[in-house]
């Protein structure tokens, strides 16, 4: 019998009992669907975690002074910052403070200082500016009283109102000042839209002058802006000997933040996995209802066998048939789930903030329907080697 023939068949035979074949399908559907979704939907969520990542640190290297029980914690120099000018990045010092400010209501906010270079955006394309600009380098030198507020800070002092080009009054302790808000940062989206905080970009110079507790010449963080080509974790380790160097082992805590996100994909490539066999199950489910139904279909279609063998179709041909009908059954339903889930993911990316893109790579789909025709032909096996088997003159009595 020619393939086309068999393919012809085949069809007929499938249509022949329309509400079996679709229960059928049912179950394949139910576990491409889910096999394809999970796995993709792992894909987006990767891909929307380093985003996030890349939003907030980027390719950077973070170094701060370790906490020791009876040793006092380092602070970072200007000295430190020259030493670190050799390596193939850019260094951005950080002084942390706190303060209070009063929103229209007299209300206290919280806001976290942290003293910077001037013109930060051009060190950090993570610090983003919606409105106004930043304070540039000579107003930092200067220790000019002018602020730049995060999106959120803007909010809750200025709510419904612009922000730059207005005065704010911070209070640290017993000590006040008002400065004059030169511009508002862009707010942050992605997964750590929520995580934002009320912060104020201030010079670390004004910083050192007005904070209580804050000494000239000393930063609490240091960060390197890794250039692109150069591996973060080649910086990384530059850094650990330079420091151990100059402070002794152990004194400073040096990360890499893409090492992080290394690690971090490794965690959900293993999740992918993961939800991948869990639909993978359902897919099982469903090849088991595959041979059960050809079992069937071989035991009603006895008499039918028996003649084609009387007729001279061989066995090779009779298995042939049955696993056609068997793997047509499962593509199509694995073509059908692919597609339920393209439009179920299309539907969540568009609903959630978080899932900025739609993923649906040929991978995951070519995956998919292989797993799909190979469910098809290992549980139409049986089944199908049932019919070959079959005596055509014991077939013909059947009733």
């Amino acid at each position: 019998m020619k393939p086309a023939d068999l393919v012809r068949t085949a069809l007929e035979a499938l249509l022949a009992h329309k509400l079996r074949t679709f229960l059928s399908l049912l179950g394949v559907i139910i576990g491409v669907f889910a096999v394809t979704a999970l796995v993709s939907l792992g894909e987006i969520a990767t891909y929307g975690i380093k985003r996030g990542l890349e939003q907030v640190a980027g390719r950077s290297v973070a170094i701060q002074p370790k906490t020791e029980p009876g040793r006092p914690p380092v602070r970072f120099t200007e000295t430190d910052l020259q030493a670190l000018q050799a390596l193939p990045a850019e260094v951005v010092p950080y002084v942390f403070g706190g303060a209070v400010a009063r929103d229209p209501r007299g209300k206290a906010v919280a806001l976290q200082v942290l003293g910077v270079p001037g013109d930060l955006p051009r060190l950090d394309p993570s610090v983003e500016l919606a409105q106004g600009r930043f304070f540039s380098a000579d107003e930092a030198r200067r220790a000019a009283p002018v602020a730049v507020l995060s999106s959120r800070a803007a909010k809750r002092l200025f709510p419904g109102g612009r922000a730059v080009g207005r005065r704010v009054e911070l209070a640290f302790g017993p000590r006040r000042a008002r400065l004059f808000v030169v511009g508002v940062t862009r707010p942050l989206k992605g997964l750590f839209a929520g995580l934002e905080r009320a912060q104020v970009y201030l010079p670390y110079p004004w910083v050192w002058q007005h904070l209580p507790g804050k000494k000239r010449g000393r930063f609490d963080v240091l960060e390197l802006r890794v250039r692109p080509g150069v591996p973060p974790e080649q910086v990384a380790r530059r850094v650990e000997r330079l420091f151990a160097l100059r402070y002794g082992p152990g004194r400073v805590e040096v990360r890499s933040f893409e090492a992080f996100t290394q690690t971090l994909s490794q965690i959900t490539l293993m999740l992918q996995a993961l939800l991948g066999g869990i639909g993978a199950l359902s897919l099982l489910v469903g090849g088991i209802g595959i041979m059960n139904i050809m079992l069937v279909s071989v035991t009603e279609r006895t008499r039918e066998i028996g003649l084609r063998k009387a007729l001279g179709a061989t066995a090779a041909t009779v298995r042939a048939q049955f696993l056609l009908e068997a793997t047509l059954l499962t593509l199509t339903g694995g073509l059908i789930g692919v597609a339920l889930a393209a439009g179920a993911l299309w539907l969540l990316v568009a609903a959630v903030p978080f899932f900025e893109v739609f993923i649906l790579s040929p991978g995951t789909v070519l995956l998919a329907l292989s797993v799909s025709a190979a469910v098809g032909l290992f549980f139409g096996v049986w089944p199908a080697d049932q019919a070959a088997r079959l005596d055509p003159i014991e077939a013909l009595r059947y009733e």
